[in-house]
């Protein structure tokens, strides 16, 4: 289907009930998630396992802010002060926008490359590369509210701890980009298989804006995040 058909006032909101609109993935070695689609949305159930969810868009979008919603039933088992370290590498949500760019694979490097990178150059419309992944992390713990790395897994990956949630219940987040990106895939990364943990997450609503919504809207947003999880308020990051 045609982008501009799925564009609704300058946002695009992902199927989340249609299981053949995503790709479910697999890491070698590890357990995958259990995913289920339903009319109240994509639910994830993670039982010291993790998988790659991916949607590749119709065609490269240029993206200004995420939104996503749903509910968190149970908490991951990680230490705290040690998210995303090892032996405490999960997290409940991690919203991954593929940014088109330049880097490609060669032949030598499609032989040799797991076979999530191939498979995120493959997402690249023709003539376009990859430049990065970059994931948006929901932390448990506070204190790791505005943290960014590079995953030492792979330069191609890009980590900033955007959201807190630390409670099961609902939730509803936002974050709001430094500048627009290029996307052509939005990679959902659920996992609990470096902490052993089991827990389920309910995914009912997540929206990719563009440059076309109100003014009046970006400067709502004060140019940072707004981060809610229960209805409670997160903290600007730069």
């Amino acid at each position: 289907m045609d982008l501009n058909t799925l564009l609704v006032a300058g946002a695009l909101s992902l199927p989340l009930q249609q299981a053949d609109a995503w790709q479910l993935l697999q890491y070698d070695g590890l357990q995958p998630n259990r995913v289920e689609f339903s009319n109240a949305g994509m639910q994830v159930h993670v039982d010291r396992s993790a998988s790659p969810i991916i949607y590749p868009l119709p065609a490269p979008l240029r993206v200004e802010r995420v939104s996503v919603s749903g509910s968190l039933d149970g908490l991951l088992d990680v230490e705290s002060g040690r998210q995303g370290q090892r032996g405490n590498d999960d997290f409940g949500l991690k919203l991954g926008l593929v940014v088109a760019g330049d880097k490609t694979l060669n032949r030598v490097q499609r032989w040799f490359s797991p076979g999530w990178v191939r498979r995120l150059h493959e997402m690249a419309p023709a003539g376009v590369g990859i430049d990065r992944d970059l994931f948006l992390n929901a932390v448990q713990f506070e204190p790791q509210l505005g943290a960014a790395r590079q995953h030492p897994l792979s330069p191609l990956l890009r980590e900033r701890n955007a959201w807190l949630i630390d409670r099961s219940g609902p939730f509803e987040l936002h974050y709001e980009l430094d500048q627009a990106l290029d996307v052509v895939a939005v990679w959902l990364s659920i996992d609990g298989d470096d902490s052993a943990s089991r827990y389920s997450i309910l995914i009912d609503d997540l929206r990719l804006q563009t440059r076309d919504r109100d003014v009046g809207d970006r400067r709502a947003a004060n140019n940072g995040f707004v981060a809610r999880a229960e209805g409670r308020n997160g903290q600007a990051i730069r």
